[in-house]
C-alpha cells in the first residue's frame, strides 16, 4: 500500500511541463478547463461556488505554456490562478489573493504513530490542497489565516481545524471504527452507527490490547456502562459472570454470549483473537435473538484476514503477582491467642473446653483445678514456661501457605490475503501460577480462519477454534479447611506444621468438631491430593455468502461445537480428605471403606449444532431513501452427557481400587451416575428499517422461538418477540446548518418484548430416586417427588423501553451518550404454595415479576491535543433501580421475602446497643429498646423456644439496602507524549450494602481456632463501652443462649455486621513505549511496543477492615483479586 502511495506521489511530483494547443468557442469556463485537461497533464481545482464558472469564453492557443493559456482564458474576468505544484492549477477570485495568507506544515500519523502517506490536506471551500509524503509530512502555502483546513484519508475519520490551530503540527487520524459511520456489530449482522437506534456499546481490539489480561471478562471491567462483571473470587480458576442492566429474572440469569454468531463461553477465548465486543442492551438491538436475550447479548467478533501483504504479530507477557498478605484480616497473634485461651479457661467458658494447646498443657500437667481456682500464679514454673514458649512461637501463615506467582503468555498470529482469499491463524499459550502452591491454570488456543471468493457472487469461509485449559487446585472439603486461605484464618499462630525433625505435626484443633481422632496438615494434604480439571473445546463454523448485487445477498452458517470437561479428584490414604471420608462412613464406630485412598472422576460433554440462513436486502433511492430488510431462520440442538464414577481403596502406583462391602443397604451410596440431556430450539426472525434523508430512521424486528423445554400445552410452545425503534438525527436538519460546532445530535427510542429460558425448570413431574429402610433388615425403592407438573409452564418475558440521545461537538472532542431504560419482567418462573390436599407442597409457575430502570451515561473527551501530547478521557456511569414486583414466599419462611425490594435485598435485625451484661438489645417497630427475650418473645425456661409465628419473625427484620450496587461505572484516562502512552483506568461501585462475615461467634465460640481481634474488644465487666457482645454461656440466661445457639442465622443477621459497599478500584495502569519506526524497520519490524502494567494495585473507599477486599467481605472462603505487574512486548512484522 505504501509503495503504491509513493509511486503515485512521485508521478505527480515529476510530471512534465505541457505545451497546450486548443481552440474554444463560446464555451462555459468550467467546460473550457475540462478541454485543457484533456489535451494536457494539467489538473484544475476550484470552489464550485466560484463566480464566473458558467460564463462563456472564446480563445485559441498553439504550443502555449500554461501561463500564456491562462492569460487568454481569464482575460476580463475577476479571476486569477496559482500553481500549487508542477501540474496543479488552482483557480481563485482576485480578492482571495489579496487576503493575508500563511504556510502551514505538519505531520499526519495514525493512532499507532505510523505516518499516513497520501493524506489530503485542503483549505475548506477551495481546491488549495496537498498530500503527505512518505514520512507523513506536508506543507501547504497560501492558506488564509481565517480559513479552515480539512484533513482526510480513505479509511480514516476526516478532521477540520482552524488554520491558526497548533494541532495542525501533528494530526492523529482515527480509523473508521471511531466515526459516526462506524460499523457496529448487532443482531445477525452489522449496521452503521449513524443508523443505530438502539442501546449498543462496542469496544475495539485496540482497547482490549491496552488492558493486559488473559481473561476477556477482566478486560470489560469498568469499560461499558451497566455491564457488571464479577468473579466468584480472585483465584486464577474463577470464571467471569455478567449482568446487563441489572438482574432480569427472579432466578438470576446471564446475557447470551455469541462468538462469531455461535453461542460460546467468553472465559475460554484468547483476548488477542478478539476484534470487537458489542454489548446489546435494549430490545431494538437484542430482541432479534429471541428467548435468550432478555438479559442482554454480548457479541464477540474475532479477528480475520485482511487484503494485503502478510502481517505477523508476536506478543509476550510476563506477570508477577506478589505473595498474598493476610494482615488485613487482623488475626490474633500468639500472645493474644494464648491470653484469650487462658482467660476463657479461667472463667469456665464451657464450650469445647478441651480444645486449644493451653488446655492441653495445663491439663497434661494435672494443674487444671489449680489454674481455675488460683489463675496464672497457681501454675507451676513448668506450665508457665511451656505457655510462654507457646506465646513466643508465631507462625507466619502468609509466608508458608502462599507464594509469589508468575504467569507467562505468548501469542503468535499470521494474517493477510488477496482480493480472492484471506486468512488468519493464531496460536496462544498461557501458563498461570496461583499464589497458592499447586494451584495453576494452563491454556492453549488455536484459531484458523479463511475466506475464499469463488466468483463474483459466491464467497465461502471456514473457521476453527480449538482450546485446551487445564486447571489444578486443592481438593475442597465441606468445612473449607483444605482451602489455604480459609485455613490461614483458623490456624493457631502458635501451631507449627513440622516438628524439629521435619515430620508432620497435625492440627487437631481446627476441625469443627470435638472428635479430634485425626488432624490436618496443609503440607501433607498438598502432597497427597490431586484435583485437576481439563477442558477441551473444538468449534467449527462454515459460512457462505451469495451476493447477487450490492443490494441483495443470502448468507448461511453452520456451527459445530464440542466441549468436553474431565475432572479428576484423587486423595491418598494418608490425607485429611480420605480420613474424613472414612469418618463419614462408619458402622458401629468402624469404617467400612477399604484401605487406601479414593479416585473420583467426572466426564461431561456438551455438543451443539447451530444452523441459520438469512436473506438481506439493502437499497437506496436518490440518496434520500434507504431500506434494509432481513429474514432468517435458525435451528439449534444441544446434547449433554454426564458421567460420574468413584472408587475407593485407590492406589496411585497400581491405579486400582477395591470393592466396598456395605454393612447394610441403607449405608450404600452411588459409585456411578450417568445423565443425558437434549434440548432443541427453532426460530424464525425478520428485521426492517427505513431511513429518510439520513435524518429519520425507523425500524423493527420480530422473532418466533420454539423449544422442547416448554410446549406440553401447544399454545405455549412458541413465543413471538418483537421490537420497534426510531431515530432522529437533528444535526442534519437545515436549521442546524449554522451550528458548525455540533458534529452529531441524535435522539432515539425503542420498545420491545424479549424472552428468557430457565433451563432449571420443567413442565413435567420430577422426582429423585432413593432407597429407604422400611423395616429392620428391609428396604424399598422410592421416588421423592420434587416438583409438581405444570403443562402451562412457558417462557419468561421482558418488556423493554429505551430512550437516549447522542451528542458530539468540536470535531468530536466531546462525545456524550445518555440512555434511560425501563425493563419489566413478567411471567417469571417462581414457586407457588399449593393446598395440602393436592399432594404437592409447591408448584413451579409463571407468575413472578420484576422491574429494572435506570440511566446510563457515556462521555469521551479529547482534553488536550498538541504536536507531542494528547490527553483523552472516557467516563461511564450507570444507575440501576431493581425491584421485585411479585414473588411467592413460603408460609413457613422466617426471613422476609423480596417483594417490593431489590432482588439483592438485605434485611437485618436492628440492634440498640448492649445491656448491662453485654447482651444485644433490640429496637422494636415502635422504636423502643427491648431485650432479646421481649423482641423474640422467648418462652421462659423454654430452652430457646419462641411464641412468634413465622410471619411475626419476618416482621422483625428491617430492610437495610441491596447487595447489588446501584451506582457503577468507570473512569479511564490516556496520556500520549511522543512515543509514550500512559493509561489509567478506574472502576467504581457505590450505594451497596454487604452482610459481612461476623468476626467471631458469641455462642459456641471455638477457642481451638484463631479469630479476629474484635473478640478482644468484646463486652466484659472491664470493657463496657463497645458494640461487640459478650460471649454467651449456657450457665447464664439459658433461654437467650439456646435461642442464639439453635438459630444460627440470628447472630449473623444483626445489623452490626452490615457494611457500606462504596469503593473505587484502580483496575489497571499501563505505560507503553513504541520504538522509533526507523529503528524498528532496521530490525525487520513494522512496529514494536513495550509496556508495563499494574492491575488491582489500589482500592479505596468505605472501610473493609478485617477483610482482604471489599468484594470478599461476605465470603470468608473467597480469594481476593490479586495485585499484579505485567511486562509486555508486542511486535509486528
Amino acid at each position: 500500500m505504501r509503495a503504491l502511495c509513493l509511486s503515485l506521489f512521485l508521478s505527480v511530483s515529476l510530471s512534465l511541463f505541457s505545451q497546450i494547443t486548443v481552440t474554444v468557442e463560446n464555451t462555459p469556463l468550467r467546460a473550457a478547463l475540462k478541454k485543457i485537461e484533456q489535451v494536457s497533464d494539467y489538473k484544475f481545482f476550484y470552489n464550485e461556488k466560484l463566480a464566473g464558472l458558467d460564463q462563456a469564453v472564446t480563445f485559441s492557443v498553439s504550443n502555449a505554456t500554461i501561463a500564456q493559456t491562462m492569460q487568454k482564458v481569464l482575460a476580463g474576468k475577476e479571476l486569477t490562478y496559482k500553481m500549487e505544484s508542477d501540474n496543479v492549477v488552482v483557480l481563485l477570485h482576485k480578492e482571495a489573493v489579496s487576503q493575508k495568507t500563511k504556510t502551514i506544515t505538519g505531520t499526519i500519523v495514525d493512532s499507532s504513530g505510523e505516518p499516513v502517506i497520501g493524506a489530503s490536506i485542503v483549505v475548506k471551500g477551495t481546491t488549495n490542497g496537498t498530500i503527505t509524503d512518505v514520512d507523513g509530512n506536508y506543507s501547504l502555502s497560501n492558506v488564509p489565516e481565517n480559513s479552515t483546513v480539512s484533513i482526510s484519508y480513505i479509511g480514516y475519520q476526516p478532521l477540520s481545524y482552524p488554520a491558526s490551530s497548533k494541532e495542525l503540527s501533528r494530526v492523529i487520524l482515527k480509523e473508521d471504527a471511531e466515526m459516526l459511520d462506524e460499523v457496529i456489530v448487532v443482531g445477525y449482522g452489522t449496521t452503521k452507527k449513524a443508523n443505530l437506534s438502539g442501546a449498543v456499546d462496542q469496544i475495539s481490539s485496540k482497547e482490549i490490547e491496552h488492558r493486559v489480561s488473559g481473561n476477556a471478562g477482566q478486560v470489560l471491567q469498568g469499560m461499558i456502562p451497566n455491564l457488571n462483571v464479577s468473579f466468584s473470587d480472585g483465584s486464577i480458576n474463577s470464571k467471569a459472570s455478567f449482568d446487563v442492566r441489572g438482574v432480569g429474572s427472579i432466578n438470576g440469569g446471564s446475557p447470551l454470549v455469541l462468538i462469531d454468531g455461535v453461542e460460546g463461553d467468553m472465559n475460554y477465548i484468547n483476548p488477542k483473537d478478539i476484534e470487537s465486543i458489542s454489548v446489546l442492551k435494549d430490545a431494538s438491538s437484542a430482541a432479534i435473538y429471541g428467548a435468550r436475550a432478555a438479559n442482554g447479548v454480548i457479541v464477540i467478533t474475532t479477528k480475520k484476514g485482511k487484503v494485503g501483504k502478510p502481517v505477523i504479530n508476536f506478543s509476550s507477557k510476563l506477570t508477577y503477582s506478589p505473595k498474598l498478605n493476610i494482615d488485613r484480616l487482623n488475626l490474633l497473634n500468639s500472645e493474644e491467642k494464648v491470653g484469650l485461651e487462658l482467660d476463657l479457661l479461667e472463667s469456665g467458658y464451657p464450650y469445647r473446653e478441651t480444645k486449644g494447646e493451653v488446655y492441653r498443657i495445663i491439663s497434661g500437667l494435672g494443674e487444671l483445678k489449680n489454674f481455675k481456682d488460683g489463675g496464672w500464679n497457681a501454675l507451676s514454673s513448668n506450665a508457665q514456661g511451656a505457655i510462654n514458649r507457646l506465646k513466643a512461637t508465631n507462625t507466619d501463615w502468609s509466608d508458608i501457605l502462599f507464594r509469589d506467582a508468575f504467569t507467562q503468555e505468548y501469542n503468535l498470529s499470521l494474517s493477510g490475503g488477496s482480493e480472492k482469499a484471506t486468512y488468519y491463524t493464531s496460536f496462544g499459550y498461557m501458563k498461570e501460577n496461583g499464589n497458592i502452591p499447586n494451584v495453576s491454570a494452563e491454556r492453549l488456543n488455536l484459531v484458523m480462519k479463511t475466506s475464499y471468493k469463488v466468483n463474483s457472487i459466491l464467497k465461502v469461509g471456514a473457521s476453527m477454534f480449538a482450546n485446551r485449559r487445564k486447571n489444578s487446585t486443592y481438593l475442597p472439603d465441606t468445612d473449607g479447611l483444605t482451602n489455604p486461605l480459609f485455613y490461614s484464618r483458623l490456624a493457631n499462630p502458635y501451631f507449627t506444621p513440622f516438628d524439629a525433625n521435619g515430620n508432620y505435626n497435625y492440627d487437631i484443633d481446627v476441625e469443627n468438631d470435638v472428635d479430634m481422632d485425626f488432624g490436618f496438615n496443609p503440607f501433607e494434604e498438598r502432597r497427597n491430593v490431586t484435583n485437576e480439571t481439563t477442558i477441551n473445546g473444538l468449534s467449527s463454523i462454515f459460512d457462505a455468502e451469495l451476493r447477487f448485487d450490492d443490494r441483495f445477498k443470502i448468507t448461511t452458517q453452520l456451527g459445530l461445537q464440542l466441549d468436553k470437561t474431565s475432572i479428576e479428584k484423587i486423595a491418598d490414604g494418608e490425607s485429611f480428605a480420605m480420613r474424613k471420608e472414612k469418618k463419614n462412613h462408619r458402622q458401629n464406630g468402624v469404617t467400612y471403606l477399604p484401605e487406601g485412598g479414593f479416585h473420583k472422576a467426572n466426564e461431561n460433554s456438551l455438543s451443539q449444532v447451530t444452523w441459520k440462513a438469512m436473506g438481506e436486502y439493502r437499497d437506496t433511492y436518490k440518496d434520500i431513501h434507504e431500506f434494509e430488510m432481513m429474514v432468517g431462520t435458525e435451528i439449534r440442538k444441544t446434547w449433554e452427557d454426564k458421567l460420574y464414577s468413584a472408587g475407593y481403596g485407590f492406589d496411585r502406583k497400581t491405579m486400582t481400587t477395591k470393592p466396598i462391602i456395605f454393612p447394610e443397604e441403607s449405608k450404600a451410596f452411588k459409585l456411578h451416575e450417568k445423565a443425558h440431556i437434549e434440548n432443541a430450539y427453532v426460530s424464525a426472525f425478520s428485521t426492517l428499517s427505513y431511513s429518510l434523508l439520513n435524518r429519520y430512521t425507523v425500524g423493527g424486528s420480530i422473532r418466533f422461538d420454539g423449544s422442547d423445554l416448554f410446549g406440553v400445552d401447544k399454545k405455549y410452545r412458541y413465543l413471538p418477540l418483537y421490537s420497534v425503534s426510531g431515530l432522529w438525527r437533528i444535526s442534519q436538519e437545515p436549521f442546524m446548518a449554522n451550528a458548525k460546532w455540533i458534529d452529531n445530535l441524535v435522539v432515539r427510542a425503542s420498545y420491545g418484548l424479549q424472552g428468557n429460558i430457565d433451563k432449571n425448570t420443567s413442565p413435567y413431574l420430577l422426582g429423585n430416586y432413593r432407597i429407604e429402610n422400611i423395616l429392620p433388615g428391609g428396604s424399598e425403592d422410592m421416588i421423592d417427588v420434587s416438583g409438581a407438573p405444570n403443562k402451562k409452564l412457558r417462557w419468561e418475558k421482558t418488556h423493554s423501553v429505551n430512550a437516549g440521545f447522542d451528542f458530539a461537538v468540536l470535531n468530536q472532542a466531546i462525545n456524550l451518550s445518555v440512555d434511560y431504560y425501563y425493563r419489566k419482567g413478567v411471567d417469571l418462573i417462581g414457586t407457588q404454595m399449593l393446598p395440602l390436599e393436592t399432594g404437592f407442597e409447591m408448584l413451579t409457575v409463571n407468575w413472578a415479576s420484576m422491574q429494572n430502570q435506570g440511566v446510563e451515561i457515556g462521555l469521551s473527551t479529547r482534553n488536550i491535543h498538541t504536536k507531542n501530547f494528547m490527553w483523552t478521557t472516557n467516563f461511564n456511569f450507570a444507575y440501576n433501580n431493581n425491584k421485585v414486583l411479585k414473588e411467592a414466599l413460603r408460609e413457613d419462611a422466617i426471613e422476609p421475602g423480596r417483594e417490593g425490594y431489590p432482588v439483592g435485598a438485605l434485611f437485618a435485625l436492628k440492634t440498640a446497643g448492649l445491656d448491662e451484661e453485654g447482651y444485644p438489645m433490640f429496637q422494636n417497630k415502635e422504636g423502643e429498646t427491648v431485650s432479646a427475650m421481649e423482641f423474640f418473645k422467648l418462652q421462659e425456661w423454654g430452652f430457646g423456644a419462641t411464641d412468634l409465628t413465622a410471619r411475626e419473625r419476618r416482621e422483625l427484620y428491617t430492610y437495610v439496602g441491596t447487595a447489588d450496587c446501584p451506582y457503577t461505572g468507570g473512569f479511564n484516562n490516556t496520556f500520549t507524549y511522543k512515543a509514550f502512552e500512559l493509561g489509567v483506568n478506574f472502576s467504581f461501585d457505590f450505594g451497596g450494602k454487604v452482610r459481612s462475615q461476623p468476626t467471631y461467634s458469641i455462642v459456641d465460640f471455638d477457642k481451638g481456632r484463631n479469630t479476629n481481634r474484635d473478640i478482644l474488644n468484646r463486652w466484659t465487666p472491664e470493657n463496657t463501652e463497645t458494640i461487640f457482645p459478650v460471649l454467651l454461656s449456657q450457665n447464664e440466661r439459658l433461654d437467650e443462649y439456646m435461642w442464639y445457639s439453635n438459630q444460627n442465622e440470628i447472630y449473623r443477621n444483626l445489623d452490626i455486621w452490615i457494611r457500606d459497599l462504596n469503593y473505587v478500584r484502580l483496575q489497571n495502569i499501563r505505560l507503553g513505549y513504541t520504538l522509533p519506526t526507523n529503528f524498528s524497520r532496521k530490525l525487520g519490524m513494522t512496529s514494536a511496543t513495550i509496556a508495563i502494567e499494574g492491575r488491582n494495585l489500589l482500592v479505596f473507599g468505605s472501610s473493609y477492615k478485617n477483610y482482604l477486599d471489599p468484594e470478599t467481605m461476605s465470603n470468608a472462603y473467597a480469594t481476593p483479586a490479586p495485585k499484579s505487574v505485567t511486562l509486555s512486548l508486542n511486535l509486528n512484522f
